[in-house]
């Protein structure tokens, strides 16, 4: 489902290299809806999946705003509250509602994921590349 292309690429590799993390664990998100039939119950792995995307989202947004904080990005604070909305959705999500149908659940989740993670690199991302490499980051 997410595979890295040559569109996503910065050519700012630790922020790639992060990038392409995000999207092993939108995969990790797709192939448990693969493999999940009703009547399966995969709520552990339905928590691990998001606990190791709330973190990994966490640590990937941390990075971007420190390098942005260091160079003076102009763009900060809107691109900040990007991450902020997106950290927020992931903290809303109710653990109580998981088992009610979880492979809608899965579904929404993945529909959410690729949406932001896919927009939010090619369009909000792409806004300080070129003001990155300007400084020498890559």
């Amino acid at each position: 489902m997410f595979n890295w292309t040559k569109e996503l690429e910065l050519g700012i590799e630790s922020i790639d290299d992060q990038h392409k993390k995000l999207l092993l664990i939108g995969n990790k998100i797709n192939d448990l809806l693969a493999v999940h039939s009703d009547g399966d119950d995969n709520y552990d792995e339905i928590l691990e999946v998001i606990e190791e995307l709330k973190e990994y989202t966490v640590y990937h947004f941390k990075t971007e705003e420190d390098i942005f904080q260091k160079y003076n990005y102009p763009e900060y604070n809107q691109h900040k509250k990007e991450h902020d909305a997106f950290i927020e959705y992931l903290n809303s999500v109710d653990y109580n509602t998981i088992d009610d149908d979880q492979r809608v659940f899965l579904k929404e989740l993945l529909k959410k994921v690729v949406q932001w993670v896919i927009n939010h690199i090619i369009t909000t991302d792409y806004m300080y590349k070129d003001f990155l490499i300007s400084y020498g980051k890559k």
